[in-house]
């Protein structure tokens, strides 16, 4: 009979064996894999290199099509403005302002709501506008929202709620001045904007005048005080020694005095309803350059002098499946 530790001492051995080839197994498929896509790779490298005349011609007819196009096309430019909105929420004058990328591509409607001739309306490629997204809770813009990314789920990140960035396309740099004013005049014609540039100018002018009674209140207070601290009643016994310290109201003053100042000089600033930090810059950016009109269609027709060779390598296999699918229909 054969004891319980001896069956335990030889079922071990076997074991480790099977875990051993289970691990040999594993990564001789490993090898295989890692041979396969060598195998691969090279098989393509010779490929290319075999129809290389075939690619270098495309890519070459390519780069002489993105040339003619280039030249034929018209030159646009982007330009960049940043302003600041004030009491006007942001949210409101950008949506405003991107409903004209619904009206952009037709001149005369365009002309009509920036109050522009049809020929410099006729000269606007595009209008957008975005807000400045602060990834780092600084209050400071790190990157313009142009393209939608901002997730409001995302806590690390938060639209900068005064600021308002415009940035447009043009044919002609010379419209932009034009192009400024109309856009302006565009926003101060809204009556929803109006209303709250009007709310919030009413509502800082009431702030100031009961920040200025505050200040006059805690200023005649603070008299009061000095007086019944310093100067004691008839008849009372005053021991300088133990002289109660009068209580200054100073910093609260002050305080408020500061709050008085930045609102009478948001008042001050803030006469328009856009106030504009940064002006459209003329020749900002071009839009069209050579060098990325030959770049793309050089590799698009190299991608396509690829598939024209395979094409032509087993073009007579594929007229055969052709055939047998037809008959078979």
């Amino acid at each position: 009979m054969i004891e319980p530790n001896t069956m335990q001492n030889n079922s071990k051995p076997n074991d480790e064996i099977d875990i051993f080839e289970f691990c040999s197994r594993i990564w001789m498929v490993f090898v295989r894999f890692l041979a396969g896509i060598k195998n691969l790779i090279v098989s393509i490298i010779i490929y290319l290199i075999r129809k290389s005349l075939w690619i270098i011609s495309f890519g070459v007819a390519g780069l002489l099509i993105g040339y003619l196009l280039h030249s034929v096309s018209r030159p646009h430019y982007s330009s960049l403005l940043e302003a600041d909105t004030r009491g006007v929420s942001n949210f409101v004058v950008i949506d405003h302002i991107n409903k004209l990328s619904l009206i952009d591509q037709k001149p005369a409607l365009l002309a009509s709501y920036l109050g522009i001739d049809f020929a410099q309306a006729a000269s606007v490629r595009s209008i957008k506008a975005a807000y400045g997204i602060d990834i780092n809770r600084d209050g400071i813009p790190d990157y313009i929202d142009f393209k939608n990314t901002y997730n409001p789920k995302d806590t690390m990140q938060r639209r900068v709620s005064s600021l308002l960035y415009i940035e447009v396309s043009v044919y002609d740099e010379s419209i932009l001045p034009v192009l400024r004013n109309g856009l302006l005049q565009y926003i101060n014609n809204n009556v929803y904007v109006q209303e709250l540039f009007r709310i919030d100018r009413e509502q800082k002018k009431q702030l100031v005048k009961e920040i200025e009674l505050e200040i006059a209140k805690i200023d005649s207070l603070q008299k009061v005080q000095f007086r019944k601290e310093l100067v004691p009643d008839k008849g009372q016994t005053v021991i300088f020694g133990n002289m109660p310290e009068p209580r200054l109201f100073y910093n609260e003053i002050l305080l408020l005095f500061e709050k008085k100042q930045r609102l009478e000089k948001e008042l001050d600033m803030s006469k328009e309803i856009i106030l504009i930090l940064h002006d459209f810059t003329p020749l900002q950016q071009e839009e069209r350059p050579l060098l990325f009109f030959m770049l793309v269609y050089g590799i698009l027709m190299a991608v396509a002098g690829i598939f024209f060779a395979l094409l032509r390598q087993y073009r007579q296999t594929i007229w055969k499946l052709i055939r047998e699918d037809s008959t078979n229909m």
